[in-house]
């Protein structure tokens, strides 16, 4: 009689949850902190990082533009936000938030927020629509 052994491995996985506001207002020519933040049950390494990118309304493709890992930002030297952005998290306490400053109406579109700390996954990136509006005319 044959018989077979079968070995089954569970691995215990679990997310990083990623919170934003769905949508901001924000007045021309302002500073803008986008808030992000984010759950995991793992201790923040030093391999953990964040990255933001952008989709202008309209538009069908996104521009990676900020990157944060080992303690340091690496913001991008492309226009749109060339020397606009700072970093306004703090890992430890799970934010990921960045500021961009002097807003315009192209800043219009939705911001995308990604955190990753191993071996935690990500199931969905944190996204916020931001619309520039005139100033004095906040919703």
């Amino acid at each position: 009689l044959l018989s077979s052994l079968y070995l089954f491995h569970t691995v215990e996985v679990s997310a990083v949850e990623v919170n934003t506001p769905e949508e901001m207002f924000v007045e021309n020519g302002t500073d803008a902190k986008l808030p992000c933040t984010f759950t995991s049950v793992e201790v923040i390494s030093s391999a953990a990082s964040v990255s933001w990118s952008f989709q202008p309304e309209g538009a069908a493709t996104r521009i990676s533009f900020f990157y944060y890992f080992n303690g340091r930002p690496y913001p991008g030297k492309d226009i749109p936000f060339k020397d606009r952005i700072t970093w306004a998290g703090d890992l430890n306490k799970k934010d990921a938030s960045i500021s961009i400053s002097n807003m315009q109406f192209r800043d219009n579109g939705t911001y995308i927020c990604d955190v990753k700390n191993p071996p935690d996954i990500v199931v969905k990136p944190g996204e916020i629509r931001v619309r520039v509006v005139e100033k004095g005319i906040r919703p």
